[in-house]
């Protein structure tokens, strides 16, 4: 490459650098909208969580104890024979305690035993809640104390959402720009805050039943997710 060919490669650069130097102020001072733009994602459950507790008393312990071991296990049996896995079956809580009498001059005595145990059960097939809540109080168990519902795939659901969340501050800074004289022709700064897709949970959501009670018909209902952006869009001058 010869001496008037690099000379003028140099000079090309030194035109293309200082261009961009000029222009990096004017992009700077260019007038900003800033708006926010919020969007939900909505799904339909495809899990169910049952807490279920087996509460037994006794004057003695042997036996408050023997007998709570007895429903609980036939509790366990019910529900796995609805198919539900044992890995599914787990022990939330396992307690066992003293009562004592109320009046004031035996306050200290004992007057029997009480045994919880609580057990949760995960049901993949959520047209099966109401059965394993049925087939549990049928064979003993007393107390329902949770009943949560959860979408397992959140991945799309955060997609819905943050795509409304975007389209809507797009809508929102389109009538704002039109409104000044403007028109949007970039971005300068992006920023979100998308929320997790929450278990609906009822507490204390079921009381004991009795054998002749009608079929628990549950209904899960929709999920959302909500997703927050706020975006600086660039105006011309």
């Amino acid at each position: 490459m010869n001496c008037k060919r690099i000379a003028f490669v140099f000079m090309a650069l030194t035109l293309f650098v200082t261009s961009i130097a000029a222009a990096a102020p004017a992009a700077n001072n260019a007038p900003t909208l800033s708006v926010d733009g919020e969007g939900t994602g909505i799904a339909a459950p495809d899990r169910a969580t049952v807490t279920i507790g087996v509460t037994s008393q006794a004057a003695d312990a042997g036996k408050a104890q023997s007998s709570n071991a007895l429903t609980t296990e036939q509790v366990n049996k019910a529900i796995k024979a609805l198919g539900i896995e044992a890995k599914d079956i787990q022990t939330n809580n396992y307690s066992f305690r003293p009562n004592y009498r109320t009046s004031d001059n035996r306050r200290h005595e004992i007057s029997g035993y009480t045994v919880n145990n609580s057990i949760i059960v995960i049901v993949r097939d959520i047209n099966k809640t109401g059965k394993v809540i049925d087939a549990a109080l049928n064979a003993g168990a007393n107390e329902i104390h949770s009943l949560d519902f959860a979408a397992s795939n959140t991945q799309a659901i955060r997609k819905e959402a943050l795509t409304k969340a975007v389209q809507d501050a797009r809508d929102k800074a389109d009538i704002l720009a039109q409104g000044l004289g403007k028109r949007i022709i970039g971005i300068k700064n992006v920023s979100e805050s998308t929320g997790y897709l929450e278990s609906r949970r009822y507490d204390n959501a079921m009381l004991a039943a009795s054998k002749t009670a009608a079929a628990t018909t549950i209904e899960p209902g929709i999920l959302s997710l909500t997703a927050r952006v706020h975006i600086d869009y660039i105006l011309e001058n």
